[in-house]
């Protein structure tokens, strides 16, 4: 049971400020693998922790479902193929029949609490763009991609308990985002 959200939001904003950094992860390893995993499935259960108490202000939940509608991506499977966990077959298999869909704050959470696939989509092990996910349900029909930039700001947004809007940019060759100061009180 959530008593003071106050300290749920603020690990929410570290675990934003965290995933941020991997814009500029060189090196890749199956503990950072797990590091990125363990963020993303406390914060999205923070999250739908959050909601259920009525936690979050209704603008953040709403804004979310709006902006869901148009960076979530599905990739449905192809009949008779079953979706494979290894992220070297997504290109193989479904990348190339991508789909707009509508999630939801919540069932966005639940894919990530539940998913049966989850892989960091960082081409050549370095500059991670995004994730692939899957709950095991989903994973019979399809698999969804959504950006980093999406997810950090999901998580901030929530952390700070209102909507903000991120930008991704370039510095020395880097991605950054500018998270300003992120406090919460």
């Amino acid at each position: 049971m959530i008593e003071q959200d106050s300290y749920w939001r603020k690990d929410l904003i570290k675990f934003g400020e965290r995933l941020e950094k991997r814009y500029r992860q060189r090196k890749w390893s199956e503990r950072t693998l797990y590091n990125i995993e363990k963020e993303v499935f406390l914060s999205f259960y923070i999250i739908r922790k959050l909601i259920e108490r009525e936690s979050m202000e209704g603008g953040v939940v709403d804004s979310q479902i709006i902006h869901a509608r148009h960076i979530i991506t599905m990739y449905p499977i192809v009949t008779g193929v079953t979706l494979s966990r290894d992220p070297k077959m997504f290109a193989h298999n479904y990348l190339f029949r991508e789909q707009s869909v509508k999630l939801n704050l919540k069932n966005l959470c639940d894919q990530f609490i539940h998913s049966y696939i989850f892989s960091p989509f960082a081409p050549v092990r370095r500059d991670m763009l995004g994730i692939f996910f899957a709950s095991d349900r989903q994973s019979k029909t399809g698999l969804y991609y959504i950006t980093l930039i999406k997810v950090i700001e999901i998580i901030i947004s929530a952390g700070r308990n209102r909507p903000i809007k991120l930008k991704l940019g370039r510095k020395s060759g880097a991605f950054k985002v500018n998270l300003g100061k992120l406090v919460v009180t």
